[in-house]
């Protein structure tokens, strides 16, 4: 039974996107066809939201915290950008290409306020960057994220809808520090009881779970919206243009800073993908609770461009190395 537990998530990490793209696909067409039905589901969409999150918590690495005082400097770069230029980029975007869409604005807005997800330590580790930073990045933005992301949602986002701060903070608590707390209890007892060897060996499955929640929400979320998209084809280029610049800024961004601060490539890769790999479970659940349905397809659509981005760093991982050991370095 563990043997085909272990075969169906690692189905699941391999062809994550994949899979995804096909739910997004069969949202559409299961939703025009049958649109009364994801409106039904959506009292199910706080417990999806559950799924997707808390096995991620389980992994998180609360231990390696103490290494934040050796990479100060990096964890500080990365943060700072995912908290202050990266909305605000969001922000510029959004009132350059959507402002005549203000679901579609929130939506990126939304996608630029929020942190890092737990992928980057992944995308980080198959680039050869430093996993510690990535891993300290991750956590540190979410306990940051509790504070900021209603701060920005307010000051940018609310230029196009009414948004209520204290309930949003309110709401990224429960998003945020519910899983946490629940994810390490679950660790604790998991490590007092089976060991760090087989912890080991079923860490690498909880994506694959919060997956499955992610999907579920997917489905009732897009179905719920599908006549609408299918009937108006011309939003998906409204959304993939300011993607298209988002990202490769974002990345472009990373690197100069990376530059100026004289970072060894592990460092510089680290802080990249912690910089534009934007999490997707934590967008998706402010959208679903606080926003109107449009603004969940952006944050479906958005994370489709960002992997896309994400794979070509790593397919070039190795050049980009070889020439950033090149670049001279500041003594």
């Amino acid at each position: 039974m563990l043997n085909v537990f272990f075969t169906c998530t690692g189905f699941i990490n391999r062809h994550v996107i994949k899979l995804l793209v096909g739910v997004i696909c069969f949202s559409a067409w299961f939703g025009y066809y049958y649109p009364g039905v994801g409106q039904r589901l959506q009292p199910f969409s706080p417990a999806c939201l559950f799924v997707m999150l808390y096995p991620m918590m389980i992994g998180l690495e609360f231990g390696e915290l103490r290494q934040a005082l050796a990479k100060l400097k990096v964890i500080t770069l990365a943060i700072g950008v995912n908290f202050t230029i990266s909305p605000l980029l969001a922000y510029f975007l959004a009132k350059t290409f959507l402002n005549a869409y203000p679901d579609f604005a929130v939506g990126l807005i939304l996608i630029g306020t929020v942190p890092c997800a737990g992928m980057v330590i992944t995308w980080t580790g198959m680039s050869r960057g430093s996993i510690p930073v990535a891993l300290l990045v991750t956590t540190f933005s979410y306990l940051i994220g509790i504070f900021l992301i209603p701060l920005w949602m307010t000051l940018l986002a609310g230029k196009y809808v009414p948004i209520d701060p204290l309930q949003m903070m309110q709401t990224v608590i429960t998003i945020i520090v519910l899983p946490m707390v629940l994810g390490t209890i679950t660790r604790f007892f998991l490590l007092k009881k089976y060991g760090w060897d087989l912890f080991r060996q079923i860490k690498p499955n909880f994506p694959a779970l919060a997956s499955l929640g992610m999907y579920v929400l997917f489905f009732i979320s897009l179905s719920a919206q599908a006549q609408q998209l299918i009937k108006h084809p011309d939003y998906l280029l409204k959304l993939v243009i300011p993607a298209l610049f988002f990202y490769p800024l974002l990345f472009t961004l990373s690197a100069g800073l990376s530059r100026l601060l004289s970072l060894d490539y592990q460092d510089m890769a680290a802080v990249s993908f912690s910089i534009a790999g934007k999490n997707l479970a934590i967008s998706l659940a402010i959208a679903v609770l606080f926003f109107s349905p449009l603004t969940v397809v952006v944050v479906a659509i958005m994370p489709l461009v960002q992997v896309i981005f994400m794979a070509s760093y790593y397919k070039l991982s190795h050049r980009i190395q070889t020439l950033w050991s090149q670049l001279p370095r500041k003594q």
